[in-house]
Parts: C-alpha cells; structure tokens; sequence
C-alpha cells in the first residue's frame, strides 16, 4: 500500500499555552491569518461568509503543498474581521482601510519580533480597497522587517487574471458548473453558495434554491430599460475601476447579492475548494521556496494603490461616485 502524505500540522494560536509555545521553532512555523467582513451576503448566507471562506482556502491550500513545507508547523490566528468596500446594508460591518492596514502592521511586526518569518493572510473579499489594504500591510511588515507575509487573495488575483488561467475557466470547467451561471457571479451566487454549503451548510438558509439570478447587468435592463449611464471611453486602468465601482456601488444599495445562488450544491462547494486551493498551494509553494518574493506577490491593483489608499483620494472619490455609506 503507498504512503498517504503526511497531514499538515495545524495549531490554533489561542489554544497554545506558554509551555507548548516554548516547544515551536518559530523559523520552522508558518502563522496564517484571515481578514475578511462581517457583512450580508443575500438572504441566505451567514455574515460570515468571507470569513469561512477565507479559512477554509486557507486550511484547504496546506492539503496541496509538497511534502517538505507540509512537515512544518501551521499556526492559526482568529480571523479579523476589520475591511472596507462593504455591502451597505444593515448586518455589514464597515472599517476604513487604515484601519486594517495599521492591524495587520502590528500583527506583522510582533511577529516578527518573535522570531516568525512567514506569515500567510487569507481573505476571501473582493473589496478593492481592502484587499489593496492586506497588500499594503504585507508589503510593508516583509520590507521593514525581513520577513515574509504575503496577501494570498492578491497572490492568486495576480495568477487567475490573465491568459486562459483564469478564475471563470478555472471553475466554469468543474463537473457540474455551468458557465451561464457564472454571469455576474461576484457576492452571495453559484461559488460563495456552493463553498458555504461545503463548509459550514447548516448555516446556509435553504431559501437559496429559490432565488433567481441576479447581476448588474440584468438590474439595469430591468430598472432603466438597459440604459448604463456609467462613464464610458478609451481610457483604461483607473477610470474602468471607478466605473466598475460606482456600478457595483448601486447595485448594492438595493440588492444584497449578484450571482446564481439557486445551482449550487456542497458537491460543487467541495471541487471549487480543491480547484482554489490548488493555484494557491502552487504560488503559495513558490513562496516558501523562496523563488517569488513577497514584492511579487500584488494584485493588478497595486499600481492604483495611492488612489485606494489615500483618505483624500477615497473621500474624493467617494463624492464623484456620489455615495455616501448608510452603515457608517
């Protein structure tokens, strides 16, 4: 009979006592942490979902990495559940990016002190200025401190952005997935549903099965007779954020989810799981190795940074896009 690989070793930080914690090689450890909202996702799953989400990739990813870094010590922290870019309903939980950024500099920085030097933060929010945010802490604690703490949503938006690797080939190609389902799949549809049930499906509300699919693009044909007055044009980059943006700011101030929740199932949930946590054990391996530095690991988004970042720039933008947060 062949050798099954041996199961990572994961601990739970708030479960070491003193004693055990002296017994570590901190050098030999990898500290994972997730940083994803409390926020509504549709009438049917949990607030907590990035959060879940962000810890089973994570956990999940371990499965998949070779034999020589699955022979360390994983230590799990509680998650944060500090982010910006929100859905703006009731039941969210809004912070300003600053304030992720200065939690994670702090985490970064007393852990390197103690002598950890490799530090994994998952998430599954696609906020812009939030995952930018996990970026721009990483960054900073891997540079002031000669460490390695990497972002690994931004990481695996960087592999599953462009050529055929991409996120919507990636899981339009599991058994069972439909890629018309996958339309507008971006907050509570056919992937988030189908993980939740996988991961924690006594909390998801049966309800799901009910729910037809809805998206942006169907919104503003049904409410404006297909009529986008977004602005549109040439220019690239930073205006087609912003026009996403204000798109995706609109649409939820009315709607709590975009997606096909209806066609999904733990089965699904089980294979995009695995198919997920694949990409990010590769580059995630790339890292411990030593062959991807942590300047290599940004999202597409890093060059607009000081724009996602910067308190004037996010006031300013948010009067152009003419929201104001009900939430906060």
């Amino acid at each position: 009979m062949e050798d099954r690989p041996s199961p990572p070793r994961v601990l739970r930080w708030e479960s070491l006592t003193k004693r055990a914690f002296d017994e570590l090689d901190p050098a030999r450890c990898v500290v994972f942490v997730t940083c994803s909202p409390l926020e509504v996702h549709g009438p049917h799953l949990p607030f907590g979902t990035d959060a879940i989400e962000g810890d089973g990739l994570a956990e999940r990813l371990l499965r998949f990495l070779p034999e020589r870094h699955r022979q360390r010590t994983f230590l799990k922290l509680p998650f944060f559940y500090g982010a910006t870019d929100v859905v703006p309903q009731p039941g969210s939980l809004f912070f300003r990016p600053s304030t992720t950024r200065a939690f994670l500099e702090d985490l970064g920085a007393t852990l390197a002190a103690q002598g950890f030097r490799d530090v994994l933060v998952s998430n599954f929010h696609g906020g812009v200025r939030h995952f930018v945010a996990l970026e721009q802490a990483c960054e900073r604690v891997s540079r002031r401190r000669g460490i390695r703490m990497i972002s690994v949503f931004s990481l695996m938006l960087s592999r599953l952005s462009r050529g055929e690797d991409n996120l919507e080939n990636l899981i339009g190609s599991l058994p069972g997935v439909r890629k018309e389902d996958l339309r507008g799949d971006t907050h509570g549809g056919l992937l988030e549903t189908s993980q939740l049930l996988a991961l924690a499906g006594s909390w998801v509300d049966p309800i799901y099965k009910e729910l037809p699919q809805s998206h942006f693009e169907s919104w503003i044909a049904k409410t404006q007779g297909g009529r986008n007055d977004l602005p549109t044009g040439k220019l690239a980059g930073f205006l087609a954020m912003i026009r996403s943006f204000r798109g995706n700011v609109r649409y939820f101030l009315e709607n709590t989810y975009s997606g096909a929740p209806a066609g999904a199932s733990a089965e699904l949930g089980e294979r995009m799981l695995d198919a997920l946590a694949g990409k990010a054990a590769e580059a995630v391996t790339e890292v411990l190795d030593g062959r991807l530095a942590p300047s290599q690991c940004h999202s597409p988004l890093w060059p607009w940074r000081f724009f996602l970042q910067n308190p004037v720039a996010i006031r300013v933008s948010d009067w152009l896009l003419g929201f104001r947060n009900p939430i906060a």
